[in-house]
């Protein structure tokens, strides 16, 4: 066997075996159907600011001071894979802040995009919704998150686990009216680092 015919063989079975074990690495159930995704997070505060509105001296904004500004979440989102690149979902949560010290409610809808259809995949997500009434109806708003973040393997038994690190952004009513009719709300800006399960 001369060789150029081994170099072609041997070429032929490398190309069928890095396919092969790219097809195994097909995540069959993560991308396709229903899913859950239950998530933790730890959010940085970066930037608190109170805003009032007077017919006299229109928006005066505050800042709040930042010394030692965090925020602890818990989310739920349940969604559907259109395809093994892109899913959307309904998501809950809540967010406990300290300094300033409030809770949120955000109901939001989930959108994800991932880079491949691998079991291992990096993804881009944003989260728009609102902020449900807490704590004697103060705490209405809206939310808005995005992010990148990376699903990865944890075993060989469907346990999935995802990461990622987003901008946040919460604006929330202070007087119980909705934002638009609201007089006096805050802003809270930050970066939130999360880590979770998909099912």
């Amino acid at each position: 066997m001369n060789k150029k015919k081994l170099i072609i063989i041997l070429t032929v079975f490398i190309t069928g075996f890095t396919y092969s074990q790219n097809e195994k690495k097909v995540d069959e159930f993560r991308n396709q159907g229903y899913f859950n995704i239950t998530k933790f997070g730890y959010i940085n505060v970066t930037e608190a600011k109170l805003e009032t509105y007077s017919p006299t001296d229109g928006v005066v904004v505050t800042d709040l001071p930042l010394d030692k500004a965090q925020a602890y979440s818990l989310q739920t989102i349940n969604g559907y894979f259109f395809s093994p690149y892109f899913s959307a979902g309904l998501g809950i949560g809540l967010d406990g802040y300290h300094n300033p010290n409030f809770n949120t409610l955000p109901i939001f809808l989930d959108l994800r995009v991932y880079f491949n259809d691998g079991i291992s995949s990096p993804y881009l997500f944003t989260d728009y919704g609102t902020l449900a009434k807490i704590e004697n109806g103060k705490n209405n708003g809206t939310i808005f998150n995005i992010g990148i973040g990376y699903k990865l393997p944890l075993n060989k038994k469907r346990f999935t686990i995802v990461t990622d690190l987003s901008y946040s952004y919460k604006t929330i009513s202070n007087d119980g009216l909705s934002i638009r009719k609201s007089e006096s709300w805050t802003q809270i800006k930050g970066i939130m680092l999360s880590l979770g399960i998909i099912l």
